[in-house]
């Protein structure tokens, strides 16, 4: 090679030298290399100029004046030696792909390359990442020493990636390697700038000159009309887009219409995310399984790099749900059986550290969070006290421990990071091995370890050595050893930690949780509840016959086996507690439904139509007191996607209990009415008790609310107060989300056409009662948040059996006469005996009477006469032939109706069964509602032969 093909400003004398190649090291120098002198931060290249010249050299860089040729050896001075060795290299290497991105930002770097790395691989497409991680290409995978390495390595690794036919590569752009002007000579189609915080300033000095060396990028290395892709929201957003307008770049960001794509929403789903995403006029459904939801942004901004490299954004998509976790980048590592969790993460600034802790606590709002983490030695010191702070504001428990101390006092890193603590408890273990280890071992069910700092390294630099180490490999070694301890089965676990009982065998099978003696299978868990009618304890016995594995009880009763009885002081409050344990501990998602009428229906209408399309468990009968709600929460099964649990209440207070225990991932209030009413002076406190539930709701959770009900708007600002996004359902409202366009009659059969987003779609349903309606529009708008309601089938509401008691229609057979028997029995209050009386009017009787039976509406308290009062004229506007009423309140209702319509006043409920045989007539219609207090429920059963 001629000197002067390469170097420019050169003595046309010497322009006809040649040399073999160049280096900066006279360790792998070779003969007639062209030795560069590099003054380094703490090695000086020009002391080894004789050492370079005696291996052979005889052409010499340096930024020292000095004679241009002395003693056979030709000196080439410049300003900027490094910038010179780079240039010349990718000169020599000149094979380069066409399509280079450079990403850089203080974090994210390594994650954008990877995921753009994997796009390209999905789609079949070439490519090759460089930085952090090493080289990853299909044929050539390499470890590296710096995130962005020197020019030589580089300029041959390209020339290879070349050779390979390899044309898409993305490298990482450090600041030491942008500053150090390593990257000189290479122009790059696109450039990414993730973010900027506290990072290398003990080689920066501040900020300002951190900033400017990565936007060293942007000003001299982007092609002309390249790309610059980043993020608006961010402080630097201004500086780069300045570059970008005075270098006319093409400016690319997060949710730029211009890339025809935008992110409508973003949920969290288990350890996964779910995300609806506009591409163009299409909606599209994606499943991003990483945690993190700043992996999203991670994600985007590899898309937009990999569309600029000729993808469609459409076959993008279709990969993302594909990607994988980047190594050491908010990376689960292993599963431990009681549904822990370990995450490691690169995580070495305060800002990374944040982000992690804050994206945990986002992703994962009721776990409690340790992290682990040290500092590196020899480093920037100042990032210390702030990483202290960030640890102590954000995370429950804190361990600390070496990172890679190298020459420093590791004890006095600890000190520096201490002083950003305060009112935590902290843990010191030096030893980083045994702080991993520890920190698995005493993981409860539920909770997170994050171990911060070291991520990917396979090494720790103590002193001058240079050690293997591996996190992942100590947190896998520690959960295999943990898992030995702990059961397959999540409950026996939890009961099992919060019994705080070591000896109970990991190898008991533990099935249902009971609290119903009579009720318990084989393998069941026995609760023994002391009420004020009945003491569990005296079943305890009962339950051991009928094969239950556990008892959890008040005294150990000593002639049933003591290896299967806990003792405990309170165990209605042991079950709330490990049902709450338990419930942290699954990803299950959980719908919770309150409400003055509707809540049974809707809640076995939605598990009916969820389980056609996935896994999910519903909570059985009206199980939605404080028996039933923890009971119903910790039967639920722990691989479900969905769990749906009903919430009741009499008074102020009560559903922020419950929900306090379910803490539910959507909430549903499916309307307000006079429903035990006692308790409350006026309807509007009755919606406010209703809406404790808004309260207890998972950060960034859902609301599925009425848009026709009166205290829609208050339930709204409510929930918008709480940060919780609202859904809406409407038949009246024409803002509602899921609205109600028209009802056709199809046949037997009724056609609904719903709309959401301006989208219609068509559903056949059984009746086109109100209630049901309104049930309907409600289950689709919880499904909305998370499924693609447009490919459900249309006929999925078809087959839905109605729970007994609440409007479900049977034949019965009573003294030869077939009676059509419409059961409303379960309970009764205005707003739900008004929609029952509309609906049974409804009814084609064809030449059949209809008679309606009322008893009491009770729980109304002050407001009872009036109540009642309101229902005669609804009566009155119907074709229903008689109507016969038994209780007190019941009677005024009676008064009211029109005189054709009254048929008797029954004194006693025996009367019901007189009436059926004297007054109705072969195929009549009789509907029977009352609140489930007076009795008709029984009496309905008996006529249903359910008795």
């Amino acid at each position: 090679m001629l000197l002067g093909n390469y170097f420019h400003n050169i003595n046309k004398n010497y322009r006809n030298f040649s040399f073999s190649g160049i280096s900066f090291n006279t360790k792998s120098i070779k003969k007639n290399n062209i030795f560069f002198a590099i003054k380094g931060n703490s090695i000086d290249g020009n002391k080894f100029i004789t050492k370079a010249i005696k291996k052979g050299s005889k052409i010499i860089v340096t930024e020292r004046k000095t004679s241009q040729f002395q003693n056979g050896i030709l000196y080439i001075h410049t300003k900027n030696i490094r910038k010179l060795l780079a240039e010349t290299a990718f000169k020599i290497y000149n094979k380069k792909p066409k399509n280079l991105i450079a990403v850089t930002g203080t974090n994210g770097k390594s994650s954008v390359a990877d995921f753009y790395y994997q796009i390209l691989k999905l789609n079949n497409k070439k490519g090759a990442s460089i930085g952090t991680l090493g080289v990853k290409s299909k044929s050539i995978n390499l470890n590296l020493s710096n995130t962005t390495i020197d020019p030589i390595k580089l300029a041959k690794i390209l020339s290879k990636l070349k050779n390979q036919k390899i044309e898409n590569v993305i490298m990482e752009a450090s600041s030491h390697g942008l500053k150090q002007n390593r990257l000189d000579g290479l122009k790059f189609n696109s450039g990414i700038f993730t973010n900027l915080s506290h990072d290398h300033l003990d080689y920066h000095k501040n900020l300002k000159n951190y900033l400017n060396a990565k936007l060293y990028l942007f000003e001299n290395l982007i092609s002309k009309r390249g790309n610059v892709i980043t993020d608006q929201s961010i402080p630097e957003f201004k500086n780069i887009r300045k570059i970008a307008i005075n270098k006319k770049l093409k400016l690319h960001t997060l949710n730029d219409g211009n890339n025809n794509l935008e992110l409508l929403s973003h949920n969290f789903k288990g350890e996964g995310q779910f995300l609806k995403i506009k591409l163009n006029s299409a909606i599209r459904n994606i499943n991003l399984n990483l945690i993190g939801k700043i992996q999203l942004k991670n994600v985007l901004m590899a898309i937009i790099a990999a569309k600029y490299s000729g993808i469609s954004i459409n076959k993008i998509l279709n990969t993302i749900p594909k990607l994988k976790t980047v190594e050491g980048r908010f990376e689960k590592i292993g599963k431990i059986k009681n549904q822990s969790k370990v995450i490691l993460d690169y995580a070495h600034t305060p800002d990374a550290l944040k982000t992690c802790l804050l994206n945990l606590r986002e992703q994962f709002p009721d776990k409690t969070i340790t992290v682990l983490f040290g500092c590196g030695g020899n480093r920037d010191q100042s990032k210390r006290s702030k990483m202290g702070k960030v640890a102590s504001d954000f995370a429950d428990s804190i361990i600390l421990t070496n990172d890679n101390p190298r020459f420093e006092n590791p004890q006095k890193i600890i000190r520096d990071i201490k002083k950003g603590i305060k009112k935590k408890r902290i843990i010191e273990i030096s030893n980083r091995a045994i702080a991993i280890t520890q920190a698995v071992y005493n993981l409860n069910s539920g909770d997170i370890l994050l171990v911060a700092g070291k991520g990917h390294e396979k090494t720790q630099d103590i002193g001058n050595k240079k050690i293997f180490f591996s996190d992942r490999k100590l947190i896998l070694n520690a959960i295999k050893h943990k898992n030995n301890n702990l059961s397959d089965n999540l409950k026996l676990n939890v009961v099992k930690e919060a019994a705080k009982i070591k000896k109970l065998s990991t190898s008991i099978s533990l099935k249902t949780a009971r609290i119903n003696s009579q009720e318990v299978t084989k393998n069941d868990i026995f609760f023994a509840i002391r009420g004020k009618k009945n003491d569990g304890n005296k079943y305890v016995s009962q339950s051991f016959n009928r094969k239950a594995s556990l008892a959890v009880v008040n005294k150990i009763q000593n002639k049933l086996n003591k290896n299967r009885q806990i003792k405990v002081k309170n165990t209605l409050k042991f079950l709330t507690d490990i049902s709450k344990t338990f419930r942290k501990s699954i990803d299950t998602n959980i719908i919770a439904i309150t409400g003055s009428c509707g809540k049974t229906t809707l809640k076995e209408l939605l598990g009916n139509v969820l389980s056609k399309i996935t896994k999910v468990s519903i909570s059985p009968k009206s199980y939605n007191n404080k028996f039933g709600v923890p009971l119903s929460l910790f039967n639920l099964k722990q691989n479900d996607e969905f769990g749906i649990l009903e919430i009741g209440m009499d008074k102020k207070g009560e559903i922020d209990y419950l929900s306090k225990i379910i803490k539910p991932d959507i909430g549903v209030i499916t309307n307000i009415n006079y429903a035990h009413a006692k308790n409350f002076k006026n309807i509007k406190q009755i919606a406010l008790a209703k809406s404790e539930i808004i309260n207890n709701i998972k950060l960034y959770g859902y609301i599925v609310l009425n848009a026709d009900d009166s205290f829609f708007q208050l339930h709204k600002k409510i929930a918008k107060k709480k940060k919780i996004k609202v859904v809406s359902f409407g038949i009246k409202s024409q803002k509602a989300d899921i609205k109600l366009n028209n009802i056709q009659p199809f046949g037997k059969k009724f056609k609904i056409n719903i709309k959401l987003n301006n989208k219609k779609k068509d559903f056949t349903v059984s009746n086109d009662f109100q209630n049901n309606i309104y049930n309907i529009l409600a289950a689709l708008a919880v499904i909305s948040i998370s499924k693609n309601i447009f490919k459900l089938n249309e006929n999925i509401f078809l087959n839905f059996k109605i729970p007994g008691g609440r409007g479900d229609h049977s034949v019965v057979k009573i003294d030869n006469k077939r009676i059509n028997l419409i059961d409303q029995s379960y309970n009764s209050n205005p707003l739900s005996l008004k929609s029952a009386i509309k609906n049974f009017d409804k009814i084609n009787s064809k030449k059949s009477n209809k008679y309606l039976l009322i008893g009491d509406m009770l729980e109304l308290g002050s407001h009872s006469k009036k109540l009642h009062q309101s229902i005669a004229p609804i009566i009155n506007q119907t074709k229903i032939d008689k109507v016969f009423v038994k209780g007190k309140m019941a009677s005024i209702i009676f008064a009211n109706i029109s005189e054709a319509k009254k048929g008797k006043i029954l004194l006693n409920n025996s009367q019901i069964i007189e009436l059926i045989r004297k007054d109705l007539n072969n195929n009549d219609y009789l509907m029977i509602k009352a609140s489930l207090a007076t009795g008709f429920n029984d009496i309905v059963k008996d006529l249903k032969g359910l008795h």
